[in-house]
């Protein structure tokens, strides 16, 4: 690996989560110890965004990438839209997921990765 992609890395996450002021991230892989966390990334008008979760040892590092709701049993809420996702991690893992809206300003999801390691997330709004 070259020895500038983990700083660029880290200064393009903190870049991001500069933009993401009140929305943090938090979630937790089975086979890692204790729980991560990081910042939301809202989408926009059409819903979906992505998330940014670095472990508590600062080794593991998350990016989920959500797709724009499939589902919307609400009409004109954004409450229960449910979507799909990708989360790659820098392990080299990738997990599916599956995400819903709890309200208009927070979510929550989870996944498997190949292994059968469940991935458990949440996103909400901070005042």
């Amino acid at each position: 690996m070259n020895k500038y992609a983990f700083p660029c890395l880290i200064l393009a996450v903190s870049l991001l989560a500069a933009c993401a002021v009140g929305y943090q991230a938090r979630g937790s892989l089975s086979d890692v110890p204790g729980e991560m966390r990081g910042k939301g990334f809202p989408g926009n008008a059409s819903g979906g965004g992505r998330f940014a979760l670095v472990g508590r040892d600062g080794q593991l590092q998350c990016d989920g990438q959500l797709t724009p709701p499939d589902s919307s049993p609400i009409p004109g809420s954004c409450e229960g839209e449910s979507g799909k996702g990708i989360v790659r991690c820098s392990d080299g893992r990738e997990v599916a997921v599956r995400w819903t809206a709890i309200t208009c300003r927070s979510f929550e999801g989870s996944g498997e990765d190949k292994f059968g390691n469940r991935l458990i997330f949440r996103v909400d709004r901070r005042r």
